[in-house]
């Protein structure tokens, strides 16, 4: 017999659906908009709706004021640094705990995974949008990290800050000969992990996220 399975609150629907719709670029980054305007959106009653607006604000993706609307969080430069800068605070010991534990098959799978992808964008047109399929390879690679800590503060911060990330990307292009230098960043740290170099694979991540950084300020 399958266990059952509860079907998610309309305030967990509304949630995603509203967080997707600022994934996707399909309200207005920086604007203050209604609450009525956000019920339209995300299609549910307005009592979930402003449930899933705490837990929205509690992420810093929007901010509530009352009888003035509901400001939608903007990626600015500023915020930008910022969530790198936390990233390397949490994935730089992650990184060294990663390569001191990690099991050897799952290592493997990841290694595997970067070679395969990064096979693939060789075939690609130079002009072709790979943002998408780089972004599923990112959230396998860094949150494996980050979980290797074993630290429950650490998870929920982590999930905000890839939430911050996305948010810093949204409309981003990503083209195969940059996304080839993102993965060759990836199977660096993983090499150093694999010969259980913790110091080298600390500093290699701190490499990938700096580069990062620049590249998304067109510095790199």
């Amino acid at each position: 017999m399958k266990p059952h399975v509860a079907p998610p609150l309309l305030s967990e629907i509304a949630y995603e659906r509203i967080l997707q719709a600022l994934f996707d670029a399909r309200v207005p980054m920086g604007a203050r908009v209604s609450q009525g305007w956000l019920v339209a959106l995300a299609g549910v009653p307005v009592g979930p709706v402003r449930d899933a607006l705490k837990v929205l604000e509690a992420d810093g993706l929007v901010k509530v004021h009352p009888r003035a609307g509901i400001e939608l969080i903007k990626p600015t430069t500023d915020l930008l640094r910022a969530t790198i800068q936390f990233r390397l605070m949490i994935e730089r010991p992650a990184a060294r705990s990663f390569a001191i534990g990690v099991d050897p098959a799952t290592l493997d799978d990841l290694i595997a995974r970067h070679a395969a992808l990064s096979a693939e964008f060789a075939t690609l047109p130079p002009d072709q949008n790979v943002f998408d399929r780089l972004t599923e390879v990112e959230e396998v690679f860094h949150p494996a990290l980050v979980a290797s800590l074993g630290n429950e503060l650490v998870d929920a911060s982590y999930r905000r800050l890839r939430l911050m990330t996305r948010i810093n990307r949204v409309s981003a292009k990503v083209y195969p000969l940059a996304a080839c230098v993102s993965i060759a960043e990836h199977v660096e740290v993983l090499t150093a992990c694999k010969r259980r170099d913790a110091d080298a694979a600390e500093a290699a991540i701190g490499r990938h996220l700096t580069n990062a950084l620049n590249r998304s300020l067109g510095m790199g």
